[in-house]
């Protein structure tokens, strides 16, 4: 029996306490939406063909005006921390030097307006676009105003999703804390012809390897501070 997999390349995910109505100050939602494969069968097609997958997280979330949202991932080897990466959005502005004509001017840059919730902005749209090229998952995670680009160790049958569960589609988010809320893993794999991302999402993130025995995955956190 094969319980379906990358069935859906694009997934649409909703932060915000405005739609659901339980705004506090320490923690927001995520709330995950599946768009058909009916309504954009053209784009499912291409992306299936070319091994790309994408996600979207969307933010309206009034309280968290002026707050930045930082990507952390982290890669996990037989259930221990491998390697880091962060993509150190802060709320700090930092000035660069850039020497004209023998004169040194000072760019100013300010990272709360490029990837944050700011007055002239009412919501954050976050994409995370990657392709898969042979052993390699080059992932894109733009922001609204910047870019980055990171490359993961990738498998044909890895799947970029929701890290919580195929059953919910709602996750608290807490504020001032890095917290889990993509994946990019193989499914579980029963030995007996059976192998699921669903019942990965039943578990913490941290225990895949004890408990589905997950040799190599990546957690990509959201810290929204």
């Amino acid at each position: 029996m094969n319980i379906p997999m990358k069935k859906l390349f694009l997934i649409l995910t909703v932060l915000s306490n405005v739609l659901t109505g339980l705004s506090q100050m320490d923690s927001t939602f995520i709330l995950s939406k599946y768009i058909e494969n009916a309504d954009n069968a053209d784009l499912m097609n291409m992306c299936e063909l070319t091994d790309i997958q994408i996600q979207k997280i969307y933010c309206e979330d009034t309280l968290l005006k002026g707050k930045v949202f930082n990507i952390m991932i982290k890669e996990f080897k037989n259930g221990k921390i491998n390697s880091t990466f962060s993509s150190n959005i802060n709320s700090q502005k930092h000035r660069y030097p850039i020497v004209m004509n023998g004169d040194t001017l000072f760019c100013e840059f300010n990272f709360a307006e490029k990837a944050s919730s700011g007055d002239s902005t009412k919501s954050v749209i976050i994409t995370f676009a990657g392709i898969l090229q042979k052993d390699k998952f080059k992932l894109k995670i733009g922001y609204p105003g910047l870019n980055t680009i990171v490359e993961f160790k990738g498998k044909s049958n890895n799947s970029l999703r929701i890290a919580n569960s195929c059953s919910s589609n709602k996750l608290k988010v807490p504020i001032n804390s890095e917290y889990p809320i993509l994946a990019y893993s193989p499914p579980f794999d029963s030995g007996s012809n059976m192998q699921s991302y669903c019942l990965l999402g039943e578990e913490n993130i941290h225990d895949w390897y004890k408990k589905f025995k997950v040799k190599h995955y990546y957690a990509i956190y959201l810290e929204i501070k």
